[in-house]
């Protein structure tokens, strides 16, 4: 029997990049690819089922018959509002997990930690506590944590993968650090698809020699993009993480050199 393979949010950009990849991997492995999105989109990745996942009866019907999930759909603004984040990031997720799809790999972002991602600071371990740097951020650290809820309690599969600047190729010197290729990023859904995993976090994040982000997962990723080859070509900004906030002095939730607030 053929197994059926959702992607949401098929009209984004992540999926331009992982469309073509995801495509080929279902023929290979024999999904039934079904791409869908609140709009057709600009035509640069096929959208087959036009819908908005907020609504039960469509969510109901487009999730009927899928054996796994790959839910790219959110708002993914860092600026956004809770008002603006709260239906697409909270509410969707909760709802598509309910539908007791087996397989779901969740988009979750590097903004979960982006609190860590300072000048000097020690490299992003995985495993520390989430420590989100905006409202979006926090959208889906809430994914990831009711992800792994229903994992243990239903004997589903959940993989969240915290994205990093995924883009064709870095936009800015910024982006160096955390950026995720094409290439990668379609190794990392693969991988998600198939692992033998109840539960699990993976860093989306490519092989960067600036890199401040440990990549090591139970999902077996290996990712072999690097942004240096592309270091000359961008431009030069300022910035240093997902988000720049204002670290009070006395955060213990920080490790290491972090906890000072000197970072």
């Amino acid at each position: 029997m053929t197994r059926r393979l959702l992607l949401t949010g098929a009209a984004g950009g992540v999926a331009a990049m992982l469309s073509p990849g995801l495509a080929a991997l279902a023929e290979h492995d024999g999904w039934d690819l079904v791409r869908t999105d609140r709009s057709e989109g600009r035509g640069t990745t096929p959208v087959d089922v036009v819908g908005d996942l907020a609504d039960p009866a469509f969510l109901a019907r487009v999730t009927d018959g899928v054996d796994a999930v790959v839910h790219l759909a959110a708002n993914a603004n860092p600026n956004a509002t809770w008002d603006e984040l709260r239906v697409p990031n909270v509410d969707v997720v909760a709802a598509l997990l309910a539908t007791g799809v087996p397989r779901i790999v969740l988009a979750s972002s590097a903004h979960v930690m982006g609190q860590y991602a300072r000048p000097g600071a020690p490299l992003i371990d995985p495993s520390w506590p989430v420590a989100p740097c905006c409202a979006y951020g926090a959208t889906k650290a809430f994914g990831e944590a009711l992800g792994r809820a229903h994992a243990y309690r239903t004997g589903a599969s959940v993989v969240a993968l915290r994205l990093g600047a995924t883009t064709e190729r870095p936009l800015a010197s910024s982006a160096l650090a955390a950026w995720l290729g094409t290439d990668d990023l379609r190794r990392l859904v693969a991988r998600a698809l198939d692992a033998d995993v109840s539960y699990a976090v993976c860093p989306g994040i490519s092989a960067n020699t600036r890199s401040r982000w440990l990549t090591h997962n139970a999902i077996g990723y290996h990712p072999v993009q690097d942004s240096e080859a592309y270091a000359g070509d961008v431009p030069e900004d300022d910035s240093w993480g997902p988000c720049v906030g204002k670290a009070g002095p006395k955060d213990t939730t920080l490790p290491g050199a972090l906890a000072t607030g000197k970072g």
